[in-house]
C-alpha cells in the first residue's frame, strides 16, 4: 500500500514535470513569433519590457513556491546581490542579442544557438569543473 502511494506520487510528479517542460518548450517555440511582431520597436524598449514584466512574475513564483524567506536572506548578502547584478547584466546582453537577431531575420541561427548552448554548458562543466558524465550522458551530448 505504501509503495503504491509512493509510485502514484512519483507518477504525478513526473506528469507535472512533463507538462511544465512541454509548456516551457511551447512558449519558447512561440517566442520568435512575438519577437518578430515587436521587431519594429527599439531594442532597449523590448528589453526594458522583459525586465519590468519579469520582476512581478518572478515575485509571484517566489510567493507561490514559498521561497520569500530565501529571497529576503539573499538581499542581506552583498556577495549575492553582486552576483545577481552580474547575472542580470549577462541576461540583458543575452536578451539583447536574441531580440536583435530576430529583428534582422536570424531566427534559425538564434534557435540553433539556444539549442547548442546547454550542450556547451555540459561540455564546459565536464572539462573545466571535472564533472563526470556516464556513457548515456556522453552519447546524448555527442548526438
Amino acid at each position: 500500500m505504501a509503495t503504491e502511494a509512493i509510485t502514484l506520487d512519483a507518477d504525478s510528479k513526473a506528469r507535472r514535470g512533463f507538462l511544465l517542460a512541454l509548456g516551457a518548450y511551447l512558449l519558447w517555440g512561440l517566442l520568435p513569433f512575438y519577437m518578430k511582431a515587436v521587431a519594429h520597436l527599439p531594442l532597449a524598449e523590448v528589453i526594458a519590457h522583459r525586465i519590468v514584466w519579469s520582476v512581478p512574475i518572478a515575485a509571484a513564483v517566489l510567493v507561490w513556491a514559498g521561497r520569500m524567506a530565501d529571497f529576503k536572506a539573499a538581499l542581506r548578502s552583498p556577495r549575492t546581490i553582486a552576483m545577481a547584478a552580474l547575472t542580470a547584466a549577462l541576461i540583458s546582453v543575452n536578451w539583447g542579442i536574441y531580440v536583435w537577431a530576430i529583428a534582422v531575420d536570424r531566427t534559425v541561427e538564434t534557435a540553433l544557438g539556444y539549442y547548442i548552448n546547454p550542450l556547451v554548458n555540459v561540455v564546459v562543466g565536464a572539462l573545466l569543473l571535472g564533472e563526470r558524465l556516464d556513457r548515456l550522458q556522453i552519447a546524448a551530448v555527442v548526438l
